[in-house]
């Protein structure tokens, strides 16, 4: 069964379905939609992103494997705004992990294997030779940033605009990409073989320019590693000791964490310093995600339940847990908890998002039912048939 999808919209309308607002004529030979406010955006607005399939098909279950004619629909404020065709002959791929919203437009990858092509809108904007798996991708000063890695092999390449700017066949690239002063920004580390074995160094960039990164000779680890405010941050182990937070030359240590059989240590993709440390609770195997915002400042969920989504906003850590094995799916609201409701649930990591004060999720059925914006506890109806994928 397809992986759930999910979207959030910050001001959705109520039961607003492409039946109802009439999405027209295609406004070319390739299937292309636009509407009548396509292009007009505004601060705060909020963009979601669904697939729509024929009337009474179940894309849950996909009996004809993705070869049921398939539409990609952006809303604004729950508006249909542009609806794109899905499939091989339009170079647009179903999977939750080949398209995104950045700044205001839907951006799209695909590979036949033999070439990447990477659009706008349903517009190429970067075509070139190989196979590739984007891992992240950002928007600067309209270009177009991306992070990514060949089909079955190693290393990373980064990309501005499909063009080649830096690439590592030995070198393991931490999925961020940050903007500050001007420039988009991520870490690396890199393999070297010596006479003693394998070195590894590491590294930040700030368009394509490297700069290598000082690390304490006592690392044995590091588990994740971002650029925040210019400087690199990074989560490192030393021997047997728990993860140690490094930042703006400092490190701090959670004691809570030095009691943990800890699993994984990632960056939450924020402005803000926040780690989603995973745990291992012994004897049962169970796991527990906490959100960790350094030194003791922690904040832990339920154990044998792990976060399916997480939002940092200015009023602190907000996430989202899936039902599973009878117990309900949970969207967490600062320290207040909500259920979601019965057979719905998130299906990808940029499932929430805040606005104005006001936290926004995107839930999809397991069952036959539409999927459900959620706003700080009031449900509306977004009648596609399909999932939400991501929302901005």
């Amino acid at each position: 069964m397809k992986r759930f999808v999910l979207m959030i919209a910050v001001t959705f309308l109520s039961a607003c379905g492409l039946e109802q607002v009439g999405m027209g004529e295609h406004s070319s030979t390739d299937g292309i939609w636009k509407g009548p406010s396509y292009g007009k955006h505004y601060s705060g607005t909020v963009y979601a992103v669904g697939l729509d399939y024929p009337d009474g098909y179940d894309w849950r279950a996909d009996a004809r494997k993705g070869e049921v004619k398939c539409s990609m629909v952006m809303f604004a404020d729950g508006i249909p705004v542009l609806k794109i065709p899905v499939g091989d002959a339009y170079e647009v791929s179903s999977e939750s992990a080949r398209h995104r919203l950045r700044a205001g437009c839907l951006y799209t990858d695909y590979t036949d294997g033999n070439t990447t092509v990477i659009k706008r809108d349903g517009e190429v904007v970067a075509r070139f030779e190989g196979a590739e798996y984007i891992l992240c991708m950002e928007v600067h000063g309209g270009r177009v940033h991306t992070l990514s890695r060949r089909a079955g092999g190693s290393g990373f390449l980064y990309r501005v605009d499909g063009n080649l700017v830096l690439e590592r066949p030995d070198g393991t690239v931490y999925p961020h990409l940050d903007e500050y002063a001007d420039s988009i920004r991520f870490c690396f580390a890199h393999q070297q073989k010596t006479a003693e074995g394998v070195k590894t160094s590491y590294y930040q960039t700030a368009e394509g320019k490297v700069r290598k990164i000082d690390m304490p000779e006592t690392v044995t680890k590091v588990w994740d590693m971002k650029m925040i405010g210019g400087r690199p941050a990074a989560v490192i182990s030393t021997g047997d000791v728990s993860p140690v937070l490094l930042y703006e030359g400092r490190s701090e240590a959670a004691e809570y964490l030095k009691r943990q059989d800890v699993v994984s240590c990632t960056f939450c993709d924020s402005e803000r310093l926040c780690v989603c440390v995973r745990c291992r609770y012994s004897g049962d195997n169970l796991m527990c995600d906490i959100l960790w915002t350094g030194g003791n400042e922690w904040t832990m969920y339920r154990i044998g339940r792990t976060l399916s989504s997480v939002h940092i906003d200015a009023d602190g850590c907000n996430a989202a847990i899936n039902p599973m094995a009878g117990r309900d799916g949970l969207i967490f609201r600062g320290k207040a908890a909500f259920v979601m409701p019965p057979g719905y649930g998130v299906c990808s990591k940029e499932c929430l998002v805040s606005k104005d004060s006001i936290l926004y999720a995107g839930l999809s059925s397991g069952g036959d039912g539409p999927p459900l914006i959620w706003k700080d506890g009031a449900l509306d109806t977004l009648r596609i048939n399909g999932p939400l994928t991501c929302l901005r």
